[in-house]
């Protein structure tokens, strides 16, 4: 009887530790590939200019390879430099307009980047808000972004088209991988385009850097690879280091 106990605790521990292995790979696989949902902010140092990243999964980076140190806004703190601080407060699936599914404004994040009193808000959201079951109009959009963007005041608002978004195996119209609609993406764009114009906001033009890229996005149609990350995060450095 006792054999048969010492095996079987045996199995059991071997078990467990199997079960603690798959869990820890899993998970690490899921972190460094920008899927787990961590995100990592910090306290910036007297002096340095704050920078937000507001956005959602194209923000945070979902699909990065090297999550840590990959996504654009950490490739953008690298850009920056030490006189800089970037947070990035982008989370997945969500959305500008309080009828979403997934408000933004409704995130414990949200909160968090507007006490963070950024010096630079870097607003770049708008491709779930294109869902079926999220979009109303170009109006309806229009408004719910000017709201939100209100509520950053104190900080200067660069504002950023939603990155493009591509329809895969031939397809022409309707849907792409995560219920995104690439057309509509198209139109959230432009009405970013005129809402940074007509508010004087500064404007960094995502879709049109990725609408030629297609091969950034081949993972999914949605989701830039850490190219398409590098990219972005050059761009942003680019205006703001000429805001200075």
């Amino acid at each position: 009887m006792k054999k048969v106990l010492k095996f079987a605790l045996r199995a059991l521990l071997l078990l467990l530790a199997a079960l603690v292995l798959t869990v820890a790979v899993g998970f690490g696989y899921l972190y460094t590939h920008g899927m787990s949902g961590i995100a990592h902010t910090s306290a910036p140092a007297a002096g340095q200019i704050r920078v937000a990243c507001v956005g959602d999964s194209t923000t945070y980076g979902h699909g990065i390879t090297g999550w840590p140190k990959n996504n654009y806004p950490s490739q953008l703190q690298n850009l920056l430099g030490e006189g800089w601080h970037v947070n990035n407060y982008g989370v997945s699936s969500f959305a500008v307009q309080s009828t979403s599914d997934r408000p933004y404004a409704t995130l414990q994040h949200y909160a968090d980047s507007l006490a963070y009193k950024a010096d630079y808000v870097v607003f770049m959201m708008g491709c779930n808000d294109s869902k079926p079951e999220n979009w109303v109009s170009t109006e309806a959009f229009r408004a719910e972004l000017c709201t939100l963007l209100d509520s950053y005041a104190g900080s200067q608002i660069v504002l950023c088209t939603p990155a493009a978004a591509f329809f895969l195996e031939g397809q022409t119209e309707g849907t792409t991988n995560h219920d995104i609609q690439p057309l509509i993406v198209e139109q959230i764009a432009q009405v970013c385009r005129e809402v940074a114009a007509e508010r004087a906001y500064t404007l960094v033009d995502i879709h049109t850097l990725t609408a030629d890229h297609a091969e950034w996005f081949a993972k999914d149609g949605v989701h830039p690879d850490n190219t398409g990350a590098a990219a972005m995060a050059q761009a942003v450095c680019d205006v703001l280091s000429g805001l200075q």
